[in-house]
């Protein structure tokens, strides 16, 4: 399942409203033949045919799945709380009080299964004060936003968990190591490294408030280090301060690397 990157994606329909395009991605996600549907409910049916014909081919011949159902609720829950901690005992009593039983063992093989097919990235956490990968704390993102569109319950698109989710397959199609930056007042979104020099990355939805715009610039107060630190947003005005970069999403999405 090879999703585009932005830039592929504008090379692909020719689309010069790079603002709606954006909106459209964080809603349907960027399989490169969904761009061939206008209708929403002709794009959705043909994520799920692609994504119903990755369960069929691969993960279920592989992982031998018997319950479909309690595997596609484990898919449900980690979507629809992506960006957050991974904690098995949190899905397992989801599991358990939705009347499914399942052992760590089999949660573990499972979720294992949908990063080797690529439906999600295992993120890892890096403690940026010890400079060393961590093994816990782990977090996931799914590979297409397309997917949250057919296998979550929510509504309403989530913008700002969507957007996140962008910026991480982006920073990986730049070709740099994304890991989440923890500090010792907290952690940042992301700290993407390449040819062994980090950045430091702080992804929202829009800086609307004093007190976000507070929240996300002081989430790098923890870090002593010069490496580059961005702030990313759909604002367009830019909000730099204090030596750390605001940049535009689509400004960000554009660019080859930062």
């Amino acid at each position: 399942m090879k999703s585009l990157s932005f830039k592929e994606v504008i090379e692909h329909t020719k689309q010069t409203d790079y603002k709606k395009l954006l909106l459209n991605i964080l809603e349907y996600g960027t399989l490169p033949e969904r761009f061939s549907f206008s209708n929403p409910k002709a794009i959705t049916s043909y994520i799920e045919d692609v994504y119903n014909s990755i369960i069929l081919k691969d993960i279920i011949s592989d992982l031998k799945i018997r319950d479909l159902n309690s595997f596609n609720r484990i898919l449900q829950y980690i979507l629809e709380t992506e960006g957050k901690e991974f904690s098995p005992t949190n899905i397992l009593n989801y599991l358990k009080s939705n009347k499914q039983e399942m052992s760590k063992e089999t949660l573990y093989n499972y979720t294992e299964g949908l990063v080797r097919t690529f439906i999600l990235s295992k993120v890892p956490r890096y403690d940026i004060t010890g400079k060393k990968v961590l093994t816990n704390l782990s977090k996931y993102y799914v590979s297409d936003l397309g997917l949250k569109k057919i296998k979550t319950t929510n509504k309403k698109i989530n913008y700002s968990s969507n957007l996140e989710s962008l910026v991480y397959n982006e920073l990986r199609i730049k070709g740099y190591e994304v890991y989440i930056g923890k500090t010792t007042k907290g952690e940042v979104d992301f700290i993407a490294i390449k040819d062994n020099t980090p950045i430091y990355i702080q992804v929202t939805y829009m800086l609307a408030e004093p007190s976000t715009i507070d929240r996300e610039f002081g989430a790098f107060d923890a870090i002593k280090d010069n490496y580059p630190k961005y702030v990313i947003s759909m604002d367009e005005l830019d909000m730099s301060q204090n030596g750390i970069k605001h940049l535009n999403i689509i400004d960000f999405l554009m660019k080859d690397e930062l």
